[in-house]
């Protein structure tokens, strides 16, 4: 399987390959972020902002972000983290994710 895939059982297992798309994990992502009310993508422009790479063993979902002013920058980042993490383990069932947040700047309004 190509890069664009994220194996999540692998076909040894005995009830086959089962692997999900990066689009879907984009789009877990996407409404993730969304939701939160201190976290906005870097300029509102996600393809720029998202990067997804399958390790094999790990996913890895490095994001460029903007806090709102005024917000405790390390609870926020990490409650984001948790939540990605989260959402990501509920809705496609894989375990081995790292969400690496990078804080470009502030959203002041």
């Amino acid at each position: 399987m190509s890069n664009e895939y994220v194996l999540i059982q692998a076909q040894g297992d005995g009830l086959g390959q089962i692997a999900v798309s990066n689009n879907v994990i984009n789009h877990i992502v996407m409404i993730t972020v969304n939701e939160s009310k201190y976290v906005f993508f870097d300029d509102g422009n996600v393809k720029k902002s998202l990067s997804i790479k399958n390790t094999g063993t790990s996913l890895l979902v490095d994001l460029k972000v903007r806090v709102q002013y005024g917000k405790d920058v390390d609870r926020v980042c990490k409650k984001l983290q948790e939540e990605l993490q989260r959402s990501i383990e509920l809705m496609v069932d894989y375990k081995s994710t790292e969400v690496n947040l990078n804080v470009v700047g502030f959203k002041f309004n």
